[in-house]
């Protein structure tokens, strides 16, 4: 089953402005978080959580980039088995600029605590603060899983406030004669 967040958001800024703030290191963790992103087709990069509690990494890929129009990455954090898909799509309109955000994974793809990310390391050691898993405690022989919370925060309000209040802010502040209300 998939889950999917999908969100527009009117700018007034042309297109390769607003592509600055989504497509640059440094703009990126202004708003988002901490990156080596580079604008190039098939770069993999990674985020680094900014979550309380988390010392989550992101595992990301360059998968289209169509300049200043479109880009397109996988999202993949250290919970989740297969990668959600990232994409952002810039349409010019009158007084500036449209942006779509699509992020699309699957709502079971977990994977369970008990099986290790790294040779040295299991799922739960890599969690700074123990997690209480309250609704979704499994009783039966099968090992517990637990979607990824950096994941779930996106999926809940997370980019609706980053869209609406921190990229606009890097906007601004990028183009300090115009106020946005």
């Amino acid at each position: 089953m998939f889950r999917v967040v999908k969100m527009e958001v009117f700018y007034p800024y042309p297109p390769e402005k607003v592509w600055k703030a989504i497509a640059n290191r440094s703009s990126l963790a202004k708003w988002l978080m901490e990156n080596d992103f580079e604008p190039h087709l098939g770069h993999k990069f990674c985020f680094q959580s900014q979550l309380p509690g988390l010392n989550e990494v992101i595992h990301c890929k360059v998968l289209k980039l169509a300049e200043p129009y479109e880009l397109v990455y996988s999202w993949q954090d250290n919970l989740i088995e297969s990668p959600s898909i990232v994409t952002w799509k810039l349409t010019p309109v009158d007084g500036g600029t449209q942006l779509h955000l699509e992020h699309r994974g699957y709502q079971q793809d977990a994977i369970a605590l008990s099986q290790p990310t790294r040779y040295t390391q299991t799922r739960q050691a890599q969690l700074t603060h123990p997690i209480v898993v309250s609704d979704r405690v499994s009783f039966s022989n099968q090992p517990q899983q637990l979607g990824s919370i950096l994941l779930n925060s996106y999926f809940g309000s997370k980019w609706e406030y980053l869209l609406n209040y921190k990229l606009r802010e890097v906007l601004v502040s990028q183009s300090p004669n115009l106020t946005l209300s």
